[in-house]
């Protein structure tokens, strides 16, 4: 990974991979999904749901607009 990631941060997001994540986007948003890749300016995420049950194949999303993100299995 690039110099722009916080060691820390790439280190839990690698362990992560491929398994289930919640994570909230702009203090409004909330998702769930399998967590697929990262790198120092997105994540993406695949078998998306939000917060009131939408259902999407895929999400990505700016690392620098993620509020937290909680892995969930």
């Amino acid at each position: 990974m690039s110099e722009g990631t916080p060691p820390l941060l790439e280190k839990i997001l690698e362990n992560w991979k491929g398994k289930k994540v919640a994570l909230a986007v702009g203090g409004d948003h909330s998702f769930t999904g399998t967590l697929e890749e990262f790198d120092e300016e997105i994540v993406v995420l695949k078998n998306v749901i939000d917060v009131v049950g939408n259902q999407g194949k895929s999400l990505i999303v700016k690392i620098d607009d993620v509020n937290w993100i909680m892995l969930l299995e």
